[in-house]
């Protein structure tokens, strides 16, 4: 199949993007002084024998005494289809054999041997009979009609240059060779097949017994003395293999790291104490456009040493995971831009992939400058939410958590559901979590209920906290996805690579960012396409995404507070000041500076580096003015009443044999306010701690509300009934939590640790932080007390002995209190409000025959103030 990557690109300027120097390697045996010069002994246009069977050929056909005379002959290369064709076979065809001898004059003067191979789709190569490297073909000995595994376009005739196999010298023999090789096709009607073999020899002497080498090709690099300041990462696959897009393939991996900050070597690898890693993987190549490229991109995940299980490892400092990245940084000459654009969201206070510059080996040939950096997905140290599981098809459990991104299907996952952009085009939605393969009807349904209610509530500029659109979505994350991607003037922001997440009865969350190296005045020049401009919107531009991301931004009240999170981002000192956003480019370049010439040498796509980062800091100056003057705050919300709550008690390690300790976490907010609290909209931001609370929820001045990990546990164990259930943990170790109005306003905040100087016998020992003094700054270690958990009966207000029954219901519910019911507020699990009645009675009945079945909420008001209860109705 052909794929046309360069048809609107002037031959020179593919030239200088894509010309290619062949992998750097390293061979033990290798003097690099003595290597005076480079010869081609085989390249195109060399005369072949060549063989389009129709039958198995016999099975030394790739020996050196096989008689080929009966065989025609021509030129390479061999195919059809693609232009690049010396000698035409038939068409179609599903395999073609071919054989050339050739003579070595003086072997001893051959230091090195490098073999390429042009192909479409598979081959297998030998040298003298015995096999030296093979793509895409599987089998001892494959059929004559066997197709190949998958499809591989060949590379020379669109710019590109093939990858290199680094042979043993030894391989050769003085006198006669024969290089052989079957080319197969990946089916038999396919509209293309290429075949064209190299053989390049290093030569100690000035002597030349061969052809001189092609344009495309650039001798190697020495290696002999390697360094750098950078981790070194050596990956070795079995018999040397070649990694494939899938799957995964079994290697070994090592990662060289001076802790002492002396520089690395190659011959540290032997040494224990300077491996960060060494363990076995199984890796694959990875990526959508870049896998056009020569320097791959790949995914890989650690294993144990059995290899069996995946195993959960540090890398360079990172959390423990065991699946990760090496991103070849494509398409970006500045070889930042991916790294500056995670590093700055998470200035932000946003989660990105985090990573780190490394040297990457593969079968001990040098592939360059890379980033190992975490892959996205659920994790606590990563997406933190609470993966759904597949028995999770009724609410709560339902709400979450999940993961979906709008992008290409290019990983071979279904597209989940599709609408149509601003443009007209459509937007792929898929699901990450739970897997495509797993999802269920209802998980589906709901997670895509959840995009089509803010795509209405967007539309309809519906921003109210109680039904509209910051009733479903986390509005920091959102306002901060949009100004990265803006600042970045990222194309595929929108509509590629645009992941969201949704914890377990959360808010859904845009992010994190993701492949950012189109961005920042760069895009796929090498396509024609030139779409990062300093004067527009992407949401308006070509792609422009799902039509809830410009209804959002138009909406007055949205754009309010986006205006406004921009200006205090740009103060002096704030992460998008200009002066800070240089020193942090400044600050990257210093990370991998000393590899630029080499990745410049290896893949010829760096060109003028400093002239790159000029030319993309004098752009970032223009972007920054241009939306100066265009998110400018309104007095709509500039002007903020956030309610005087105080975060006053957590109880976030708790110590029980009876229960699980888990179960009787806690923790508990005041209002010192004058005036009663609308709890409305109001919820627990960022990620490991999820609770909103619900609609028409009220707050009494000096009043106290606690929220549990587990209400029915907690009941029994302290005799208390908490106002409501949160989902998630927190942490044993320490951990923010921050409480927020329904448009992302801080009301307060709490960072606690586990270690001094915050109470110590808090962590595990029986007692819970307890604010000393509702005046005090609760952001202060100094300011919180270890209170042992018996405290908490007479520390809060007396509860009413309130019952609803029956519970499930069916026909009707009745509410009994032994106090006067002033209110009661019944919602679905999404807080919308569904009926409201002020009883004044201590007894009231609702018929619960008019609800769909499922969980609902009651919130009743009494004497004793407002209790929050879950209801199951099973119509």
């Amino acid at each position: 199949m052909t794929y046309i990557y360069s048809q609107f690109i002037p031959d020179h300027l593919m030239r200088y993007i894509f010309l290619l120097t062949f992998l750097l390697f390293t061979t033990p045996t290798l003097v690099w002084a003595q290597i005076d010069h480079w010869e081609s002994v085989i390249r195109e246009g060399d005369v072949f024998r060549y063989l389009e069977p129709a039958s198995q050929p016999f099975d030394q056909w790739k020996a050196i005494n096989f008689d080929d005379s009966q065989w025609p002959q021509g030129p390479s290369g061999f195919g059809y289809g693609d232009g690049d064709d010396n000698t035409l076979i038939t068409n179609p065809a599903i395999s073609v054999y071919l054989r050339r001898s050739f003579d070595i004059v003086d072997h001893e003067a051959i230091e090195a041997v490098l073999f390429h191979m042009d192909f479409d789709d598979g081959y297998v190569a030998y040298l003298n009979g015995t096999e030296i490297a093979r793509q895409q073909v599987t089998g001892a000995t494959p059929a004559f009609d066997q197709p190949a595994d998958g499809l591989h376009e060949a590379l020379l005739y669109q710019g590109l240059v093939p990858v290199p196999i680094t042979l043993d010298p030894s391989a050769l023999v003085m006198g006669t060779n024969v290089l052989a090789v079957e080319v197969h096709n990946e089916s038999s009607n396919s509209s293309d097949l290429s075949a064209i073999p190299f053989l390049t020899v290093a030569i100690n002497n000035p002597e030349r017994h061969y052809q001189t080498t092609l344009s495309w090709f650039i001798p190697p690099l020495d290696m002999s003395d390697f360094s750098t300041n950078l981790p070194i990462v050596l990956i070795t696959t079995t018999n040397d293999q070649q990694i494939p897009d899938e799957p995964k393939i079994s290697a070994g991996m090592k990662i060289v790291r001076n802790l002492d900050g002396s520089p690395n070597t190659l011959g540290h690898a032997a040494e224990a104490g300077r491996l960060d890693y060494s363990g076995t993987i199984k890796i694959e190549r990875r990526g959508s456009s870049s896998q056009a490229l020569p320097k791959k991109s790949y995914g890989f995940t650690t294993y144990n040493a059995s290899g069996q299980d995946k195993e959960n490892v540090s890398l360079l400092d990172m959390p423990e995971e065991n699946d990760w990245i090496l991103n070849s940084l494509a398409f970006d000459p500045s070889l930042l831009r991916d790294y500056f654009s995670y590093d700055l969201a998470r200035a932000l206070g946003e989660y990105a992939s985090r990573g780190q510059y490394c040297e990457v080996f593969i079968n001990d040939i040098y592939q360059g400058l890379y980033v190992l950096q975490e892959k996205l997905k659920a994790d606590d140290n990563r997406i933190d939410i609470n993966k759904i599981d597949i028995d999770d098809n009724q609410l709560p459990e339902l709400t979450g958590g999940y993961i979906t991104k709008a992008d290409k299907t290019t990983g071979g996952d279904p597209v989940a559901w599709t609408v149509m952009n601003s443009s007209g085009w459509t937007v792929d939605f898929i699901h990450e979590v739970p897997n495509p393969s797993e999802v269920t009807v209802p998980q589906h349904d709901y997670i895509r209920s959840v995009f089509d209610a803010l795509t209405t509530t967007a539309f309809t500029r519906n921003s109210s906290l109680a039904d509209g659109y910051p009733s479903l979505i986390d509005i920091p994350s959102f306002v901060d996805y949009i100004i990265v991607n803006e600042l970045a003037s990222n194309p595929d922001a929108y509509q590629y690579s645009t992941y969201f997440h949704k914890d377990r009865q959360g808010k859904l969350r845009a992010g994190p960012i993701w492949d950012l190296n189109l961005s920042f005045g760069n895009d796929l020049f090498v396509y024609g396409l030139d779409r990062s401009h300093t004067d527009i919107w992407q949401f308006e531009n070509e792609n422009t995404g799902a039509t809830f991301w410009k209804s959002l931004f138009y909406d007055p009240e949205f754009n309010c507070r986006l205006a406004l999170r921009w200006q205090q981002l740009r103060q002096a000192g704030a992460p998008l000041h200009l002066s800070t956003l240089e020193a942090r480019i400044d600050q990257t370049i210093l990370l991998f500076e000393a590899a630029i010439d080499r990745e410049e040498a290896t893949w010829q796509r760096v060109g003028d580096h400093a002239s790159t980062i000029a030319v993309m800091k004098a752009w970032l100056r223009e972007r920054l003015q241009w939306m100066d003057e265009r998110l400018v705050p309104t007095s709509s919300c500039t002007s903020i009443d956030l309610p005087q709550l105080v975060i006053s008690k957590i109880h976030y390690h708790p110590n029980s044999e009876e229960f699980d300790e888990d179960d009787l976490e806690f923790i508990e907010i005041a209002n010192t306010g004058s005036a009663v609290a609308d709890l409305t909209g109001i919820y627990f931001g960022g990620t490991g701690l999820v609770y909103q609370y619900p609609v028409g929820a009220t707050l009494a001045t000096d009043a106290r509300l606690l929220l549990a990990h587990n209400a029915e546990v907690f009941e029994a164990a302290y005799g208390i009934r908490p106002f409501g259930e949160y989902t998630r943990k927190l942490s044993n170790k320490g951990q923010t939590i921050a409480l927020l109005d329904g448009w992302g306003n801080m009301i307060d905040k709490v960072t606690y640790a586990d270690a001094a100087p915050w109470p110590e016998e808090a962590d595990g020992e029986g007692s819970y932080l307890r604010l000393t003094s509702l005046d005090e700054d609760n952001a202060q270690a100094s300011a919180w007390t270890a209170a042992p958990v018996g405290s908490l009966v007479t520390a809060l207000p007396p509860t009413s002995s309130l019952s609803i029954y029956p519970n499930p219901g069916d026909d009707h519910i009745i509410i009994q209190s032994e106090s006067i019911i002033y209110s009661v507020l019944i919602m679905d699990i999404h807080g919308r409000q569904l009926h409201r009645a002020a009883p004044n009675m201590r007894r009231y009945g609702y018929p619960a025959r008019t609800l769909p079945a499922g969980v609902y909420i009651v919130i009743v008001e009494d004497q004793h103030g407002i209790t929050n209860h879950r209801i199951v109705i099973r119509n």
